[in-house]
């Protein structure tokens, strides 16, 4: 199966592979030396060595959302959240869950964040942390991150950042950009498997948390942090997707991250072509898509089923989209190894389909 979705997406044989480890135990010196390789790895991926800290939770990268905004209970201000599509608005319902004082600011889901409205806000808010979604997965929009993130400097905020569905696939510059937070997951653009979430923190904003009220329990970051820096996580990990995310972390370091990314905007760009050639319209123009997600308008008369049974039968599986999109549009993820050959048959496939 080629599977286009936003992750979990096709892995090498090589990560594949990774998964057939040998057993080992998660209290033993050989998982020490695994954790901590990984936690390095995923520093490199994201840009950075000194001055950051990498927690490796279990769980999807919703579980990294929820340490990130738990970590913010009575500590600061609360937090202003930037929203436009579902995953801005979870990380209000985590806040919201957990008593976290918190504004969502909820923008239009197929446009551009109006950065004169993103500067007022956040010139005006009385919290001191800003999240933002780097690549809203919802409709395949890329927000501004280095905009919003000097805006929110300037004004002596800190920067929390979904980047869940952009580390590894879009260009990411935490300490010139002034970024303090971010989210990643193992089975996006990085290939990996699912199971594993992570969060890179700075080591100001990692002392400004420090002090929080601890509301969360198996997802407290800063207890994550500091028994992971002594070679051990907290509660019993998912050992072998770890294994996989080592080896899916060094294929990618191997590869080069910029040589990641050049891929994935060549792969969509003849996605988004082939889609075009088909007369089949976007939900967002394209000079706001991310690398590696494309949201389609179904054709009218033509149902989400209609294309997924009988495309999953010729080994393509698309990916349907969330709350009011759903019934009138689908998606298209290019983040697992895909090749061009792969997106040549696709087209083939849903042309003649169509």
């Amino acid at each position: 199966m080629i599977i286009f979705s936003p992750g979990p997406a096709n892995i090498s044989e090589r990560v594949r592979a990774a998964l057939t480890n040998p057993d080992i135990g998660h209290r033993e010196s050989e998982f020490t030396d695994l954790l901590q390789e990984t936690r390095s790895q995923l520093l490199q991926v994201c840009g950075v060595s000194d001055g950051y800290a990498c927690a490796v939770l279990s769980g999807s990268g919703t579980t990294g959302i929820e340490a990130s905004i738990t970590s913010l209970r009575d500590v600061g201000s609360g937090v202003l959240i930037l929203a436009n599509g579902v995953y801005g608005e979870r990380a209000a319902q985590i806040a919201q869950v957990f008593q976290v004082p918190y504004t969502v600011e909820k923008f239009d889901w197929t446009s551009p964040m109006p950065m004169d409205k993103v500067e007022q806000l956040i010139s005006d808010t009385p919290h001191d942390s800003v999240y933002l979604i780097h690549h809203e997965t919802t409709t395949g929009i890329l927000n501004p991150l280095e905009q919003v993130a000097g805006i929110a400097k300037s004004h002596g905020k800190w920067v929390m950042v979904d980047a869940v569905s952009s580390i590894g696939g879009e260009e990411l510059d935490l300490p010139g950009w002034g970024v303090d937070l971010v989210i990643g997951s193992a089975n996006k653009c990085l290939r990996g498997v699912p199971g594993v979430g992570f969060v890179v923190v700075s080591a100001e904003f990692r002392e400004a948390i420090s002090h929080r009220h601890q509301v969360a329990f198996s997802t407290d970051l800063v207890s994550t942090l500091d028994r992971e820096e002594r070679g051990e996580t907290p509660f019993t990990p998912p050992v072998q997707t770890i294994y996989a995310l080592r080896e899916a972390s060094a294929e990618l370091l191997e590869e080069g991250v910029s040589s990641r990314i050049t891929h994935y905007q060549d792969i969509a760009k003849s996605l988004r072509d082939g889609l075009t050639s088909l007369e089949l319209s976007f939900l967002v123009p394209r000079e706001y898509l991310s690398n590696t997600m494309t949201t389609v308008t179904m054709p009218e008369g033509i149902s989400y089923e209609d294309l997924h049974r009988p495309l999953k039968e010729q080994g393509y599986v698309i990916y349907k989209s969330q709350g009011h999109l759903s019934e009138s549009t689908f998606r298209l993820g290019t983040v697992g190894v895909l090749s061009q050959d792969d997106v040549s048959g696709f087209l083939g496939a849903l042309s003649h389909l169509l």
